[in-house]
């Protein structure tokens, strides 16, 4: 797994997500960690998931973007 740092726009924003070794992936803005995310795969494909206080959407569309970025 490509543990190299990278950033991600969403809503005019700039996030930088900070891949982990465990498969998940920290979410910073700026300097502050605002969540961790990670993909969970079932029958019905991926869903984006976090045990941390972000909205669904929210994590939806960071999950999103760390897709089309892990497959570019």
């Amino acid at each position: 797994m490509d543990t190299q740092t990278f950033e991600i726009q969403l809503a005019d924003k700039t996030y930088t997500i900070e891949p982990q070794e465990n498969g998940t992936f920290r979410v910073l803005n700026e300097e502050d960690k605002i969540g961790v995310v990670y993909p969970e795969v079932d029958e019905f494909g991926t869903t984006w998931k976090t045990m941390d206080e972000l909205e669904t959407d929210f994590v939806s569309q960071i999950g999103e973007l760390i897709s089309e970025h892990s497959l570019s």
